[in-house]
């Protein structure tokens, strides 16, 4: 692995396989600056090209997760300026977290709004603190969601109840967000650090290469006819046969006598 990169705005921790990145703004609850977003394009790049990375965990320094945009960033900017800052710059390090064939998982410790609630929702996995809140808050700015939240807000609550949320920008308490299927689980705030990293440890353990191909193919599923996807599934397990993951993984299931876990 190379050197680990340090930033201005965020905190990359490396132990083992799993990589740690907390938004580090605390005082502006963790908004989204233009140094942040450039520093998260280069952070995520480069977990990305880490192969011995594969968990990645998300959160927040001090009280609240990410409360979207900076938007002192707005103010006496050029729209078109402004069009750029979101094509070459949001726009790539959300994909680039939207694609990553590491497990991703969210440690919600407050406020995920704006950019933020979709910052969450981009992660595969997610766990809050019963202290989270979660807001498609942009419409109160004079905004529509932007960073995939119009495309996986109804993928997760349905197209009825997201409607309602963009057009209200309401704010959600920790277990509504969680009946929602928002957020996978609530627990005390205290706990939310040892949930996190013991849901990443068991993550750790899965096989790296069906973890990227099953998640490479999940996300377009809802683009997809059956036949598309059952295409995809079989080019990815064609793959998947022919690799020491799997015949590792094989041999290790029948030594402890067929035990699932």
């Amino acid at each position: 692995m190379t050197e680990i990169p340090s930033f201005a705005t965020l905190l990359l921790d490396v132990e083992g396989p799993i990589a740690t990145v907390t938004l580090n703004r605390p005082g502006s609850g963790n908004t989204m600056d233009l140094t942040m977003r450039s520093e998260l394009v280069a952070c995520l790049d480069w977990i990305r090209r880490n192969r011995a990375l594969k968990v990645v965990v998300l959160t927040g320094a001090g009280d609240h997760f990410c409360m979207g945009a900076d938007a002192r960033d707005f103010v006496g900017t050029d729209h078109e300026d402004l069009h750029d800052l979101m094509r070459y710059t949001s726009q790539h390090w959300f994909g680039t977290l939207w694609n990553l064939p590491q497990i991703t998982i969210a440690a919600v410790n407050g406020v995920a709004a704006g950019g933020g609630a979709n910052m969450v929702l981009a992660c595969d996995l997610s766990v809050a603190s019963e202290r989270a809140r979660f807001g498609e808050t942009f419409v109160r700015l004079g905004l529509v969601p932007d960073l995939g939240g119009l495309f996986l807000l109804p993928r997760v609550v349905g197209f009825q109840r997201a409607r309602r949320m963009c057009l209200t920008g309401e704010v959600l308490g920790a277990d509504a967000a969680a009946e929602l299927g928002i957020f996978g689980s609530v627990v005390p705030h205290g706990e939310l650090a040892a949930e996190a990293a013991a849901l990443a440890a068991r993550l750790a353990e899965r096989p790296a290469r069906a973890v990227a191909v099953l998640k490479a193919i999940l996300a377009r599923s809802f683009e997809s006819s059956m036949e598309s996807t059952m295409l995809h599934e079989l080019l990815g397990q064609s793959f998947m046969f022919s690799t020491r993951e799997h015949r590792d993984a094989l041999a290790a299931f029948f030594d402890r006598g067929r035990d699932p876990r």
